[in-house]
């Protein structure tokens, strides 16, 4: 009896150890991503790509390691965000795809879909860009960036000289603008 207690207890201390150790690995990760973002945000993007790699890298392996955390899409869409302020919008759009397919109840789906309109439109692929922003808008007509959207979308791929015309255009069409 003693003996069964004795190795009950042991595998009681072990599976409680365990369970901690895992959860200590993610604080750890928490707090080093933490940590990265503030010493990325501390230096200007551009000049410091070296950065934005090791904090794109750190959420990688956050979300390899812990995949059905509610942390992963939300390091994912960081990650997303970050590659396209160093201009490599076509791997924000692939991690933007993963989020959209793996977990489609995250809470800021919209998010996601303005930032791949916003990639594609880095990336000059306009009709892409105006695919993902339709998208949306359509289906996230409440968000707080759909009315500035739907308001630019008119004007996606257009240079500052023709949307400045074309502004100025409907706003005489309107009798907004006298002589």
């Amino acid at each position: 009896m003693k003996t069964t207690t004795t190795l009950c207890a042991a595998l009681l201390l072990l599976a409680v150890g365990c369970g901690h150790s895992g959860d200590t690995a993610r604080e750890q990760a928490k707090s080093a991503i933490a940590q990265q973002e503030l010493t990325m945000s501390a230096s200007e993007l551009g000049a410091a790509s070296d950065e934005a790699d090791r904090t794109v890298a750190m959420y990688r392996q956050f979300v390899a390691d812990y995949p059905d955390d509610s942390l992963a899409p939300i390091y994912m869409m960081r990650a997303a965000d970050v590659l396209t302020n160093v201009e490599r919008p076509a791997e924000a759009v692939q991690l933007l795809d993963s989020i959209l397919s793996l977990y489609p109840g995250f809470e800021d789906l919209g998010g996601c879909l303005f930032l791949k309109g916003y990639a594609y439109e880095q990336m000059e692929a306009f009709d892409s860009a105006r695919a993902a922003y339709t998208q949306f808008v359509d289906q996230y007509p409440d968000h707080y960036l759909a009315p500035d959207t739907r308001s630019m979308l008119p004007y996606l791929g257009v240079s500052p000289e023709q949307m400045l015309a074309a502004i100025m255009e409907n706003a005489n069409d309107k009798n907004l603008v006298q002589d």
